[in-house]
């Protein structure tokens, strides 16, 4: 990010960094045969050629130009004709319009767990449910043909991880549909939660919600820059001119072996490419069993990915563990140091590996017995989703229900919501 982001603006970008804009439009016809124009131009924003994109739905453009009149408040109108309620769209809306494209199975997940993060948000803002909040702004056409020309643009470009810098953040307050409120508005501040953000003294709305949603579902650390060999450039402008650049500019480009902690899938890992890790091994003969729990605890927050025993038989016929670890590569000496510490062993062995990792991702449904996350990995017709054990756990425990009569129902669950994403 230079200036700020939205998703028209990310979109330009990418196109700008070579995404072929004939295929994103083909695409995007899919979800919406007409009704809607897209135009890419050039322009400058503080002295930086940038490709402004500039997609129009006429009859449905709440989309909102802020502008500053010195007053501190970012002030919003919509497009003249613009017909608002037409664009009141509830996720189960959305979800429809992505599920009947020809959008593929991957922009498909991509752009579904971004409109469910927008969902979730809101529901949190307004004390309801992701299934019943109702979509403004972001709810419009454009927004959600913002959104999958993204997801689409990404995949073109053959995007596997994408990392993003802090978020700048303008002041005042915004006014939108529900009325007027603080800089970022209650949703974007949710989905926000845990960034890192760039205070600006600007007066505008520097990242708008769909720009937050995309960004904070796609990036595993915001803030986080991976080494890498740099191969394109690209800049989308923004509609309005400030102090500093609204532009929003994309790095693309090979990251460099163990460049991206923090992310659940490692580089190249979805191509079936081996990923490289350290084991991590001691040996101990002389430590209270009680011990384990905690030791093991630290070692995991130290880093590790993941930690176990083994029983073996050392010399003097002893019995004895071995308490094994997994880490990345850049976590190595972390994990070691919490072994050294916790344990009375006075050596860690270690080792690097190569691992062969399916892709997977993380997506949260609604069952009858509540929300449940589910964790879907796998490849094309491949894949299969299973229910995270913690949140089964949970939900037997509240309900007294059998754990496996609710594994049953959520897993059945889980079964339909993968049937949806396939192509």
């Amino acid at each position: 990010m230079v200036g700020g982001a939205a998703g028209d603006m990310l979109l330009g970008a990418l196109v700008d960094a070579g995404a072929d804009r004939g295929e994103i439009e083909r695409a995007l016809h899919t979800i919406a045969p007409d009704g809607w124009a897209l135009d890419f131009e050039r322009t400058v924003r503080c002295g930086i050629s940038a490709l402004y994109c500039r997609l129009e739905v006429p009859g449905e453009d709440p989309r909102l130009e802020p502008h500053d009149h010195g007053d501190g408040i970012v002030h919003t109108h919509a497009a003249p004709g613009a017909k608002p309620e037409a664009a009141t769209r509830t996720l189960a809306d959305v979800f429809a319009l992505l599920d009947r494209s020809g959008l593929t199975k991957r922009q498909k997940a991509r752009a579904r767990s971004i409109y469910q993060r927008l969902a979730d948000a809101e529901a949190t803002v307004h004390g309801s449910t992701s299934a019943t909040v109702h979509f403004h702004e972001v709810g419009a056409l454009d927004a959600v043909l913002d959104v999958a020309g993204v997801c689409v643009a990404l995949d073109l470009l053959g995007i596997d991880e994408v990392a993003c810098s802090p978020f700048p953040v303008g002041v005042g307050r915004v006014r939108m549909a529900h009325g007027l409120y603080p800089n970022p508005p209650p949703a974007s501040a949710v989905m926000l939660a845990g960034a890192p953000l760039e205070p600006m003294d600007v007066a505008a709305e520097l990242v708008t919600p769909t720009a937050v949603a995309i960004l904070t579902t796609l990036v595993q650390r915001p803030g986080f820059r991976p080494a890498m060999t740099l191969e394109h450039i690209g800049y989308g402008a923004g509609r309005s001119d400030f102090a500093i650049p609204n532009v929003v500019r994309v790095l693309i480009g090979t990251a460099a072996a163990g460049s991206l902690p923090g992310l659940e899938r490692p580089p190249a890992a979805e191509d079936g490419e081996p990923a490289t890790i350290s084991v991590l091994e001691a040996n101990i003969d002389d430590m209270s069993p009680q011990h384990y729990a905690l030791a093991i605890e630290r070692v995991f927050a130290a880093g590790a990915r993941d930690v176990w025993l083994t029983p073996i038989v050392m010399k003097k016929q002893r019995p004895a563990v071995v308490l094994s670890a997994i880490a990345r590569r850049e976590d190595e000496a972390a994990v070691a140091a919490a072994m050294l510490r916790e344990t009375t062993t006075i050596g860690v062995r270690t080792r690097t590996e190569r691992k062969y990792v399916l892709p997977r991702r993380i997506e949260s449904i609604d069952t009858p017995l509540g929300r449940v996350r589910i964790k879907i990995s796998g490849r094309d017709e491949e894949q299969r989703a299973l229910p995270e054990h913690d949140d089964v756990v949970s939900i037997a425990r509240i309900t007294g229900r059998p754990l496996l009569e609710v594994v049953r129902i959520v897993q059945a669950c889980a079964d339909r919501a993968l049937e949806t994403t396939l192509p």
